[in-house]
């Protein structure tokens, strides 16, 4: 039989997991001191690492993706001046060897 828990807001569980980890304190006194069973503490811990670690994932993705769009535009710049070097030539009036 499933019993009734104690629903705690984002608010609650942002400010209990940041007790934890930025200020240093332990997941029991901060149990204690909130009134909040170490389990859910546990619990909010683990899914904030799941979160955190989806997040990474992504940005390390777009870091990726940036870095490659980067090159990219840099090969296409490239290819742009070698371009404008070979129209230059092309347009040039062609001197005849003719005597």
């Amino acid at each position: 039989m499933a019993g009734k828990g104690t629903r705690y807001n984002e608010e609650m569980r942002t400010g209990a997991i940041r007790l934890i980890r930025e200020n240093g304190r332990n997941v029991q006194t901060v149990s204690k001191d909130l009134g909040i069973a170490q389990q859910t503490l546990h619990r909010w811990l683990k899914e904030d690492d799941v979160k955190d670690n989806g997040e990474n994932a992504r940005l390390k993705q777009m870091e990726i993706e940036i870095k490659q769009l980067k090159k990219d535009k840099a090969d296409l710049e490239d290819t742009v001046e070698i371009l404008k070097k070979a129209a230059a030539i092309f347009a040039a009036p062609q001197k005849s060897n003719t005597k």
